[in-house]
């Protein structure tokens, strides 16, 4: 297994592989399927994302997994504590939204079942690290998933240290924070 950014690959001038990797891609959650399918190559090229694919070898563009990271700004709902705003926020109780990193989509090949050592967990820990990586460089003290309301989903991230903070705007995602 080898993990590449999408960026590298696109620059090695491999987007038509690339394609072909991204359409024989397929995952229980549609929406991360469909992200990689048809999003993923826009939002890295307009650096509104970076994507980090988990492939089979080096030499072939067999995608086994990925996740997206990228920033985002979290609204505090006004029903939310002022304790809980200033842990996040680390200075003001009274911040209405922070900058946070978002780990926008993550998932796994329905194929990549077989692959023992690919598990949800040991992708977490390779995400964790790149946003480790990020903090390190520009700071940051709140990362961010949004996911449906699914007890096998919620129990993943919180297993992975992720604490449910409130619902989105929309009352359609949980909104979860790992404290980095």
């Amino acid at each position: 297994m080898l993990l590449k950014q999408l960026s590298e690959i696109l620059q090695d001038g491999q987007e038509a592989e690339l394609n072909a990797a991204f359409a024989a891609f397929s995952c229980r959650d549609k929406d991360v399927e469909n992200f990689l399918k048809t999003k993923a190559i826009e939002h890295e090229r307009r650096k509104k994302s970076r994507t980090y694919l988990v492939l089979a070898e080096a030499d072939e563009l067999c995608v086994l997994a990925y996740f997206t990271l990228s920033l985002k700004i979290l609204t505090f709902d006004s029903e939310l504590s002022k304790t809980a705003i200033q842990t996040i926020d680390g200075f003001n109780k009274r911040a209405k939204a922070v900058p946070v990193m978002l780990i926008g989509q993550f998932g796994k090949d329905s194929a990549a079942a077989a692959v023992e050592s690919l598990t949800g967990d040991t992708l977490m820990s390779l995400c964790k690290y790149y946003l480790g990586g990020a903090q390190s460089i520009v700071g940051g003290r709140v990362a961010l998933v949004e996911c449906l309301p699914v007890a096998p989903v919620m129990s993943f991230y919180e297993r992975n240290g992720f604490k449910f903070l409130q619902k989105d705007e929309n009352d359609k995602y949980h909104q979860m924070i790992l404290t980095l």
